[in-house]
């Protein structure tokens, strides 16, 4: 589960890489995938009360860590491939 999360946020953070102009625009839409993870892990949360353990809030706080890595790391890997000389972007 954790690697599919890192994956996800990977690809979206090549999209944000690829579709922004600006570092700070793009920084500010990597926001997206932390509340998104978390947005996630409150609807679960809401439809499955009876999974829920005395360690669940701590969801919260890990579930938005790996996608965050990953789309931190698309992010840059984008920026960075679009500043290679070969990239065929201007």
């Amino acid at each position: 589960m954790i690697v599919l999360a890192i994956f996800l946020g990977f690809l979206v953070g090549v999209v944000i890489g690829l579709a922004t102009r600006s570092q700070l625009l793009g920084c500010a839409a990597l926001l997206v995938v932390p509340f998104a993870m978390i947005a996630y892990v409150a609807w679960w949360q809401a439809a499955n009360p009876g999974a829920l353990r005395s360690t669940s809030a701590l969801e919260f706080i890990f579930a938005p860590l790996w996608p965050s890595l990953g789309a931190l790391v698309g992010y840059f890997a984008a920026r960075l491939a679009q500043s290679h000389p070969g990239s065929g972007r201007d």
